[in-house]
C-alpha cells in the first residue's frame, strides 16, 4: 500500500512535534524524514533546503504560541479580564517547544529573528494591558511586562512540565503582588 503524500504542513507538523518531544536534535534532515517514513526527495519537494524548514516551524509557532495567544484579548472587555485571558491562553502554550525553538534560534540566526518578533509583540502586548490596567506611562509599562515576561520565561526553562494547579498559584500570586504593588498596598 502507497503511503499517502505528506504535505508541507505535515512536515511542520511533524517537526514542531518532534521539537517539542525530542528537542534539536530530532529535527535534522535524517531524523526528520527517518520520522516521517519519507525520503529527502519528499522533505525537498516542500522545502527549498533544511534552513527554510527549520524558519518554517518557527515562524509557524511564532503564530501559534504568540499570535493566537495575543489575539483571545477582546479590547472591549476591562483590562483586569483582558489580562486574565491572556494568562490563562499563555499557560496552555506548549513549554518544552518554546525551549525547543528557543535552543534552535541559538544556532540559526533566521529562527532567532522570528524569536525576537514573537518576544516583542509578547512584550508590546503585556505592556499595552499594564497601562490600561494601571495607568502606567510607557516606560513603567515596558518594564513591568519585561519583568512579568521574564518570570514567565523562568517558570518555563525551571519546569517545563508545571502542573497547571502550581502554574495557576505562581499566576495569581504574581498578578496579587504586582497589583498590590501598583496600587500601594501593602504586599502580603
Amino acid at each position: 500500500m502507497k503511503k499517502p503524500r505528506f504535505s508541507k504542513k505535515d512536515w511542520i507538523t511533524l517537526g514542531l512535534s518532534e521539537l517539542s518531544g525530542k528537542g534539536c536534535d530530532a529535527i535534522k534532515l535524517e531524523a526528520i524524514c527517518k520520522a516521517a517514513g519519507l525520503t529527502r526527495g519528499s522533505f525537498y519537494h516542500h522545502f527549498d533546503d533544511h534552513e527554510s524548514f527549520l524558519t518554517g516551524l518557527a515562524e509557524h509557532w511564532l503564530k501559534v504560541q504568540t499570535e493566537d495567544v495575543a489575539a483571545v484579548i477582546d479590547a472591549d472587555d476591562p483590562a483586569k479580564d483582558r489580562s486574565e485571558a491572556l494568562t490563562r491562553a499563555a499557560m496552555e502554550i506548549d513549554y518544552k517547544l518554546e525551549l525547543g525553538i528557543r535552543e534552535l534560534g541559538r544556532r540559526l540566526p533566521a529562527v532567532r529573528k522570528v524569536i525576537r518578533q514573537a518576544d516583542t509583540v509578547r512584550l508590546e502586548v503585556v505592556s499595552q494591558l499594564y497601562k490600561a490596567r494601571f495607568g502606567l506611562d510607557a516606560g513603567a509599562a515596558d518594564q513591568f511586562a519585561y519583568l512579568e515576561y521574564a518570570a514567565f520565561s523562568g517558570i518555563i526553562l525551571l519546569n517545563p512540565d508545571i502542573s497547571a494547579k502550581r502554574q495557576r498559584a505562581l499566576a495569581d500570586l504574581f498578578d496579587r503582588t504586582l497589583t498590590k504593588a501598583l496600587s500601594g498596598e501593602e504586599v502580603k
